[in-house]
């Protein structure tokens, strides 16, 4: 049975020569587990417990079997994830409403190769299928059917370039 230390007694008590510590258990049970060790709180151990009854109570001796199966390793971040960290790290402090026929402004343009660049590069793609995932991606965004993670979304003012047209390609 593996037990996970919640609590443990501040001295060992010591039975016909062996030193037993009482340890609780997250479930709120003591237990007197056989050890010449100080368990701490939050070890797992795998143990065998002999159960015995004296005056009408019950009495748990744990002694240790071998060592607790290791914990599995964090899930990786999903990629939604990693690509709003990505973005969140290189997009500029703000971003100003415009109107939708304005220009992207060549910051915004940078910042969407950068943040994909980053996303695709923890993917392992090949270099081609990379290129031609952050050429689609481009697209989306100057069509304006990418969402991003920032409500107003990464468009310049277009104040400095003149009003866009429709077949208009940023470059």
């Amino acid at each position: 049975m593996i037990i996970q230390v919640d609590a443990v007694t501040k001295e060992p008590r010591v039975f016909q020569g062996r030193k037993q510590w009482g340890v609780k258990l997250p479930n709120g049970e003591w237990l007197s587990m056989e050890c010449d060790f100080q368990p701490q709180r939050g070890q797992s151990f795998d143990v065998a417990i002999k159960e015995t009854f004296k005056n009408g109570k019950t009495y748990k001796n744990a002694t240790i079997v071998g060592p607790a199966p290791a914990a599995p390793p964090p899930a990786p971040p999903s990629l939604e994830a990693i690509a709003k960290e990505a973005f969140n790290q290189l997009k500029p402090n703000s971003y100003a409403e415009a109107p939708r026929n304005s220009k992207i402004s060549w910051d915004d343009w940078c910042l969407m190769i950068r943040a994909s660049w980053q996303i695709l590069s923890s993917l392992d793609l090949p270099h081609a299928e990379a290129v031609a995932v952050i050429s689609t991606t481009l697209i989306a965004f100057s069509n304006g059917k990418l969402e991003t993670p920032v409500e107003a979304g990464p468009v310049s003012d277009g104040a400095e370039a003149p009003e866009a047209k429709d077949d208009d390609i940023p470059w």
